[in-house]
């Protein structure tokens, strides 16, 4: 595992490609902080299983070593394949307190890996949470770190990477992502503090650790409100953003700003908890509204009106064969496979994993039978390689028509809504405006 591989590298490549396809725009922060003459740990926030592992492999020239769940090694069959992945098990006490002396086996092969200036990656949480909030660290980081230094007399130079991973969504094709490598933590600055107290030096790293990947990412605290949390920051972080900078955000700029704009609100609302009782009533009346009738959120910060949606509506006439093309070739390795794992997965963070890794084996199979089937009928590498781009870029450019028409239908429904029912449409947009006007004085733009 410590040795470059040549079938990883080939295979990395094919991911990558899926995981630009399957996204919107990827930004990465702070690639500079990655040295390749040092052994790295890198320890990201974990909220969206088998996709945050890849959000590193992919924004990276490197081949990391990954520690993760050992339940996951059960299957005979997977082993092999996990292993050529340079996944290794960690052992917890729910996988049986007789499986946890096979960790120190695992951790000495880890520590191999970084004796080898190689990378380990590790999640410091030790479990995914599926949302914008960060669990407690635990100390499988430090105990590593510590255990390579110590045998190698803190000559390693290890540094520690922490990384924050941001995604618009978690489990929508076309999202964005953000990966955020922060500032290493050297563990030589450590030796003295470890070499006269081992313990505290362990609690100290952890506690920096979580402080650091905090820091590069959004943590909202609140667990009784965090979807309204959620709801007031995609409310108001396009404002907020423009309002800080005077001009249109790029994505590391609207990420800042969301994350000072839910600091603000929950320093408020921890002075303030009375004034956020009825705030949080407010939010659940406008967003009961919005979820009965399936309104996005958006809706409520345009200006819809009849001509609008006339033009709007015969762009959608032009869009529909292309969605319709669309639907005939991608209906088998993309649409079935996204309804079949919604209605079977219950975890919502384990959504994305299985959509990419369906989606990855369907359309390369998809793509080597498309492939035999042009050079067969056409007999040209070109025509060939021209089908095959047009079917996987085509794939895309199909499912951002059929987005558009679905927001078309939903500011349809909208207008029609606002004819019908104009008092209940008026009360809400008041509700709203009431309610961000109240927002802007609490964070001051």
């Amino acid at each position: 595992m410590k040795k470059w591989s040549l079938g990883y590298a080939i295979l990395k490549q094919v991911v990558r490609f899926a995981f630009w396809i399957s996204h919107k725009r990827i930004t990465i922060i702070g690639k500079q902080h990655l040295n390749k003459n040092h052994p790295l740990i890198f320890a990201p926030n974990h909220q969206n299983a088998l996709m945050d592992p890849l959000a590193v492999l992919c924004t990276t020239p490197m081949q990391p070593v990954w520690l993760a769940r050992a339940d996951i090694f059960k299957m005979k069959l997977v082993r092999p394949i996990l292993r050529f992945l340079k996944i290794m098990p960690v052992y917890r006490i729910r996988d049986g307190k007789e499986n946890l002396g096979e960790n120190e086996k695992i951790f000495s092969q880890a520590i191999e890996v970084l004796e080898h200036k190689k990378q380990l990656g590790l999640f410091p949480e030790a479990a995914h949470s599926g949302k914008r909030q960060m669990l407690p660290h635990k100390k499988a980081v430090p105990r590593i770190a510590f255990l390579a230094e110590s045998k190698n007399k803190f000559k390693l130079q290890l540094q520690i990477i922490p990384v924050g991973i941001y995604y618009s969504h978690y489990w929508h094709f076309n999202r964005e992502l953000l990966v955020n490598y922060g500032s290493p933590i050297n563990l030589k600055d450590y030796k003295t503090q470890y070499e006269t107290n081992a313990l505290l030096a362990t609690k100290q790293l952890r506690e920096e650790l979580n402080k650091r990947v905090e820091q590069l990412t959004i943590n909202i605290k609140s667990k009784t409100h965090y979807e309204n949390y959620e709801w007031l920051r995609e409310l108001l972080g396009r404002g907020y953003a423009q309002k800080q900078l005077s001009k249109k955000p790029t994505a590391e700029e609207r990420f800042l700003s969301d994350q000072q704009l839910v600091g603000l609100l929950e320093i408020h609302e921890a002075k303030h908890p009375e004034m956020w009782i009825n705030i949080h009533q407010q939010i659940d009346e406008i967003r009961a509204t919005l979820d009965s009738n399936s309104f996005p959120i958006d809706l409520l910060e345009k200006q819809t009106n009849g001509i609008n949606i006339i033009l709007q509506g015969l762009l959608g006439i032009v869009l529909l064969p292309l969605i319709f093309v669309g639907l005939i070739f991608h209906i088998i390795p993309f649409s079935i496979p996204r309804h079949f794992i919604q209605k079977n997965i219950k975890d919502p963070a384990f959504y994305s994993t299985f959509h990419f890794v369906s989606g990855l084996i369907l359309y390369s199979i998809s793509s080597l039978i498309i492939t035999i089937l042009s050079l067969y009928l056409f007999n040209s590498l070109l025509i060939t390689l021209l089908i095959l781009i047009g079917f996987l870029l085509g794939g895309k450019l199909s499912f951002l028509s059929f987005a558009s028409v679905k927001m078309l239908m939903a500011q349809i429904r909208w207008f029609f809504f606002s004819k019908k029912h104009p008092q209940e449409l008026n009360d809400l947009k008041h509700k709203k405006e009431i309610l961000k006007e109240q927002m802007i004085k609490i964070v001051n733009f």
